[in-house]
């Protein structure tokens, strides 16, 4: 397997094969990985309105919703057939009451669709990231 360069700035030392980063740059580039994690879920959790989830309407809602739709939109839209696990809001509610119970704007999710698509969302939002998040260029 090919070796290359450590991807950090000014760097010269190899990186493991199949990885980006030397043994020196390694666990500062995964620290700051969990960082952004972090601060995303945070953000997105305090934007969402995260008692919502926690509700019991909302637990009975959800039941009823997956059961009259048991399989996952993204999933069929391929041909597959993968249950569907989550609920999802397509427009992002955001904490708006109106966004958050509107049924048309419901649909059924696998786990993994679900992920991808919540982390589109938090990682690369519409119009981009704001000014105060993103770096300076």
């Amino acid at each position: 397997m090919i070796r290359k360069l450590c991807c950090a700035p000014g760097c010269e030392e190899l990186a493991p094969a199949g990885q980006a980063h030397c043994a020196d740059h390694a666990a500062e580039a995964e620290a700051r990985a969990r960082s952004r994690k972090a601060r995303a879920k945070a953000g997105a959790a305090a934007q969402a309105g995260a008692a919502f989830y926690a509700t019991g309407r909302w637990r009975r809602a959800r039941a009823r919703f997956l059961a009259a739709h048991p399989l996952c939109a993204d999933c069929a839209g391929l041909g597959l057939v993968v249950a569907a696990a989550e609920v999802d809001h397509i427009r992002p509610h955001r904490g708006d009451p109106g966004l958050m119970w509107d049924r048309a704007n419901w649909q059924p999710l696998c786990r993994p669709c679900h992920s991808r698509k919540t982390a589109r969302e938090v990682f690369h939002p519409p119009g981009g990231i704001a000014k105060s998040e993103g770096s300076a260029r």
